[in-house]
């Protein structure tokens, strides 16, 4: 049998020894534990931001958000690309230098009223800038308060209404070509008279003119002139503008050529220089060459009125894609922002003579044939109005324009013009 022996005393010292190692154990184990907890919840935080910013930038609409300083703190990738930016090239600059290139917060800004009252704000603001496309945006502007309540942040929520701006303005002038349409009938019949009696007067001295007299070219255009103003006041004055056009293979070159020749006059005996740069080889499309001839004359003698004491006047055609491109561009004063507003409006005039009604009625010729009317002017910089046309080659492609909008097709499809290029200074 085995002796036990007596129990051995601790001292002290050891009894410290023992409970400091059980104590470490025991604090490692909470502190290992601790650790986990931490890097859970910091887990979680990074998983929710992420989800977060994932819905930050899938948004399609604009979104940014600034400080009280007006440094843009957040913005989304749609806003980001709408500025053609990367959204780490944006993040804290000035909103207002990247938006109104400005030295100091703009005056309309929302946010000036969401930091003043802590409140949400919306405006819609119009723009008419030179490039910017997005020519109507709601602005929402929503606070960002921290732990006292206090307003530190603005968050902007910027949608485009473009499409919703321009159907209102097209409600509008519905109503008042509707209106004009009335007025119109009405002295369609005084105008008529007379005109026949000038291309009756025309049509006997064209006749009696020699063949090789150069003065039958100048009774030519008279004659048809009269001919294209009586086709003018059946469609256009009595505005019965739900007739379709009539459809026909056209050259747009040779129209804007020929308004030239209708203009030479006028532009001669005025000191404006006219510069031509017609595209070569620019391809046939359907339309109606009256109506489209109208449309190019009223807005390039709205330039050459405009330039009173002379300027320079371009005339220009290009291809972009499936569509012809016709731009005017005149040096004169600019428009105001107040007219630009109310520039299709009929019956809107800044001049002592005119009815008022030539853009309107250029506007309702360029929609009917599926094409779009912009303008871009600067005071001071001059003007430029941009006619966009889709090249069609059938009645068929023609209607699918008017109901669906433009389709792919390839450009080799195209019907090219066989003439020569009319490139240069026209």
């Amino acid at each position: 049998m085995l002796a036990v022996g007596p129990a051995v005393a601790l001292g002290p010292v050891v009894w410290f020894v023992v409970g400091a190692a059980l104590g470490a154990g025991v604090a490692s184990v909470v502190c290992v534990a601790r650790l986990r907890r931490q890097a859970k919840e910091e887990s979680e935080v990074y998983r929710s931001k992420r989800q977060l910013q994932a819905i930050f930038d899938g948004i399609t609409d604009g979104l940014i958000i600034v400080d009280r300083d007006f440094k843009i703190v957040a913005v989304n990738k749609a806003e980001a690309a709408f500025l053609g930016k990367k959204p780490q090239d944006v993040v804290g600059k000035d909103c207002f230098h990247i938006y109104c290139r400005g030295d100091v917060a703009c005056e309309q800004c929302p946010a000036h009223q969401t930091f003043a009252t802590g409140k949400p704000t919306l405006i819609t603001r119009l723009e008419t800038s030179v490039g910017y496309h997005r020519r109507g945006v709601d602005v929402y502007t929503f606070p960002v308060n921290n732990d006292k309540g206090e307003t530190i942040q603005a968050i902007q929520y910027i949608k485009d209404v473009t499409d919703r701006v321009k159907l209102q303005k097209q409600l509008r002038e519905v109503e008042q070509l509707t209106g004009i349409g009335r007025m119109a009938a009405s002295v369609a019949h005084e105008i008529r008279n007379p005109l026949i009696a000038v291309g009756g007067f025309a049509r006997q001295l064209h006749e009696e003119l020699d063949a090789g007299d150069p003065k039958r070219e100048y009774t030519g255009i008279i004659l048809e002139e009269v001919t294209r103003l009586e086709q003018i006041l059946r469609e256009q004055l009595t505005l019965e503008r739900h007739l379709q056009p009539v459809l026909r293979p056209v050259d747009v070159n040779q129209i804007l050529k020929d308004v030239r020749k209708l203009l030479s006059h006028g532009i001669l005996s005025s000191q404006i220089r006219l510069i031509g740069d017609l595209a070569d080889g620019l391809p046939i499309t359907m339309g109606d060459a009256n109506q489209l001839k109208q449309a190019f004359l009223n807005i390039i003698t709205n330039a050459i009125q405009s330039m009173p004491d002379g300027g320079t006047l371009k005339i220009s055609s290009a291809q972009r894609g499936q569509t012809i491109v016709v731009r005017v561009d005149d040096s004169g004063p600019g428009i105001p922002g107040d007219v630009m507003n109310k520039l299709f409006v009929p019956f809107f005039t800044t001049r002592q003579t005119g009815s008022g009604l030539g853009l309107a009625v250029t506007r309702r010729i360029v929609e009917n044939h599926g094409g779009e009317i912009e303008v871009m002017s600067e005071v001071g910089e001059g003007t430029t109005f941009e006619i966009s046309l889709p090249i069609l080659r059938t009645t068929q492609e023609f209607e699918h324009e008017k109901l669906y909008g433009a389709k792919d097709a390839p450009d080799g499809h195209a019907v090219e013009n066989g003439e020569e290029g009319t490139g240069g200074a026209q």
